[in-house]
């Protein structure tokens, strides 16, 4: 059976117009490997910036980390970030 929970999840963040910022999300599992993705205002972010990587945790365990990067953050960037994952039919 797949079990998911969050080990990091992004925090506020303030910045300026035209800085760089990167958003980070942690998650950890027994089961299949996750899907993780990104949310700005609950909308699918689908064509994001991201780094995905999974680390196997012996036979049945994973932590799999996702980081969202905004090369040069503008006023439209502005909003509610979460990261969601999915596996083995549960949805974070």
């Amino acid at each position: 059976p797949a079990a998911l929970w969050f080990l990091e999840e992004p925090s506020n963040i303030s910045t300026s117009p035209g800085r760089g910022v990167r958003l980070s999300c942690r998650v950890g599992g027994a089961g299949p490997p996750p899907e993780l993705g990104w949310l700005l205002e609950g909308a699918p972010l689908e064509l994001a910036d991201t780094d995905l990587a999974q680390l196997p945790l012996g036979d049945h365990g994973w932590v799999a980390t996702s980081q969202l990067r905004l090369p040069s953050v503008q006023v439209a960037d502005a909003g509610r970030y979460r990261c969601w994952a999915q596996a083995g039919g549960h949805r974070l």
